[in-house]
């Protein structure tokens, strides 16, 4: 039994409300911003609550990142290789998500019981996938003997911050700003001796 096509006008007004919340959560945060405001900025009545929209905006970032993250530490390729090609999608999804990625890395907190359980969870898995990577290159004697929980922290802490510095008409593309992190990152997890 599938579902009924979504009419195109439904859509679209969905799609409004979510990129106008997404650029007003980010530019004034989500509690400063009222359901008015949202529709102020698109000229249509709402389509649900403020906190339906979080809810999606922050769902919908996390289906990109782990879309964009989960095939590559499946992939059957060795630790370093892999954690590098998680760097550059993880920044790929960033730069192209601006505004949703500020969304997901700092509004997702207003999320009422059990949304913001289950938000905690799947971020909490997606950690799990560097992580992984991370726990891959110790056992193969390629990365230092370090803890992996906090190897994989300061890799996304470092990443994730490229929301608030990108300039998409900066002097480097996404693919060279995730190359750059990469190989800052990934060069101090070789052993030296």
């Amino acid at each position: 039994m599938g579902l009924a096509p979504v009419p195109a006008e439904t859509a679209t007004r969905k799609d409004q409300m979510l990129a106008a919340a997404e650029r007003l959560f980010r530019q004034k945060g989500y509690l400063a911003t009222s359901i008015g405001d949202i529709e102020a900025e698109t000229g249509v009545n709402a389509v649900g609550g403020k906190e339906d929209l979080l809810w999606a905006i922050a769902s919908r970032a996390a289906d990109e990142f782990f879309a964009a993250v989960e095939p590559i530490a499946a992939a059957d390729e060795a630790a370093p290789l892999k954690l590098r090609r998680a760097i550059i999608a993880h920044v790929g999804v960033i730069t192209r998500n601006l505004d949703a990625a500020a969304v997901y890395f700092n509004e997702w907190r207003h999320l009422s019981e059990p949304r913001r359980a289950e938000f905690a969870r799947r971020r909490d898995e997606y950690e799990a996938l560097f992580r992984g990577l991370m726990r891959d290159g110790i056992r193969s004697g390629i990365f230092a003997p370090v803890d992996e929980k906090f190897a994989a922290l300061l890799v996304l802490s470092a990443l994730n911050w490229t929301y608030q510095w990108y300039k998409p008409d900066g002097p480097m593309s996404p693919e060279e700003i995730g190359r750059t992190l990469a190989d800052l990152l990934c060069n101090g997890l070789y052993r030296t001796a």
